[in-house]
């Protein structure tokens, strides 16, 4: 069947003029994505454990905070947190100290007392929170669902060139689902292409995802978690086979990181290696005090691509409790030390494999989350594409951690 490519292409060009193109285009899917039940999950009801270093810290926090605590006078017993469960008395212990604390942290006799007991402050919620944080409800099994997958987006794209040799354009896009809208615009030349809008970070536009499979996605397990992925303005060059990225995120909302860095970039290199088309990418995002580091390499040759992607998030060392002590010297600020951070860093990897075969491809892709003290998590897929002519057969299989998707259906194009 002749397919019809339904766009509107308006040229407006005059004498002296420069020329400018707008095309409208569509896509669209019908389909059904079956997930298997998650089983039960026990309930957490008692507050997780205590380690050595919190009992530490906290008895050296109690017994400077008594002993200037001029309002009460109170006075709180040594005591310790239970190393298997936190009991809700050990929490009342806890929070008479923050108390205190925060008494001192405005109320304190002088600004060196105010500010050590500030430090401290933030040392013992920082401390309530990791006992408390692994407190989880239960759930009971959940079962398996069928659920109807269908969309339209209409795509809107326009270009145009200055008098002056300078490129300019826009691409938007809207959904039928809802009112929302997506895009970009840019501005290019020599000096390489800025652009704003709804921007993936440097890093990924560079770096990239795996191959996913099935008509909707089946959960979209081959993408990696860019925390770049919302950033709005962007610089771009390609020259002798290099491309760059750099992009950050002017505050634009509440979702907007106002505080410490913001920024992402990305580098690659690409060209031909014995007849196969090879690439090789570096991207690294900074956003607060996140670091993400991701590379990836990419080949394809005939109708075969594999694509190895590496990622990694850099939350700084696990720091164990400085431990508090009163000084001895009058009017001298007490050292109150600073709480544990456990907060691990995690590394994902992942290798996708597809092979097109006329009008047949077929998918596959692997991904691995591994987080130190934490059990790692495993996705991976297999699915195939048959192209009908403007309209694509669907299917895909993915096992998302030990639950099962099945995803099917046709997607269109116009």
């Amino acid at each position: 069947m002749k397919h019809t490519l339904l766009a509107t292409t308006a040229l407006v060009a005059m004498t002296g003029a420069a020329a400018a193109e707008i095309t409208i285009s569509g896509t669209a899917r019908v389909g059904m994505v079956t997930t298997e039940g998650a089983a039960a999950v026990t309930a957490v009801t008692a507050n997780a454990a205590a380690v050595a270093a919190d009992d530490t810290l906290l008895d050296a926090i109690a017994a400077v905070a008594t002993n200037l605590d001029s309002v009460t006078g109170a006075v709180i017993a040594a005591g310790t947190l239970n190393t298997t469960a936190v009991t809700a008395d050990e929490l009342v212990r806890l929070d008479a100290i923050r108390a205190i604390v925060l008494r001192q942290s405005t109320e304190g006799a002088t600004a060196a007392i105010r500010t050590a007991a500030t430090t401290d402050l933030a040392s013992v919620d920082a401390m309530r929170a990791r006992i408390v944080a692994p407190i989880t409800a239960g759930s009971a099994k959940a079962s398996d669902t069928t659920v109807g997958k269908n969309r339209v987006r209409i795509a809107f794209a326009g270009s145009g060139e200055t008098d002056g040799g300078l490129t300019y354009g826009f691409s938007a896009r809207a959904d039928h689902s809802n009112t929302s809208t997506g895009g970009s615009q840019y501005i290019s030349g020599a000096f390489g292409k800025i652009s704003m809008g709804d921007l993936n970070g440097g890093d990924e536009q560079l770096v990239g995802n795996l191959s996913g499979v099935g008509s909707s996605g089946a959960g979209s397990h081959q993408e990696f978690g860019y925390q770049s992925s919302s950033h709005n303005v962007g610089y771009s060059i390609s020259m002798a086979g290099v491309s760059f990225a750099a992009t950050t995120d002017l505050v634009r909302g509440a979702d907007a990181t106002k505080t410490g860095s913001n920024s992402a970039i990305g580098i690659k290199w690409s060209g031909d290696m014995g007849g196969s088309t090879v690439g090789i990418a570096l991207g690294q995002s900074k956003i607060g005090t996140v670091t993400e580091d991701s590379m990836s390499a990419s080949a394809s040759m005939g109708g075969l691509s594999i694509m190895v992607v590496s990622h990694s998030n850099d939350n700084g060392p696990v720091v164990a409790a400085v431990t508090a002590a009163r000084s001895a010297a009058s009017g001298t600020a007490d050292v109150f030390g600073s709480a544990v951070n456990n907060t691990a860093d995690t590394d994902t990897t992942g290798l996708s494999l597809s092979y097109a075969m006329d009008a047949m491809s077929v998918t596959a892709f692997t991904r691995t989350e591994s987080t130190s003290g934490v059990a790692d998590k495993d996705y991976s897929g297999v699915g195939f594409t048959y192209n009908m002519g403007g309209a694509t057969l669907k299917a895909g299989f993915v096992d998302a951690n030990d639950i099962s998707i099945m995803d099917f259906g046709v997607n269109f194009s116009f």
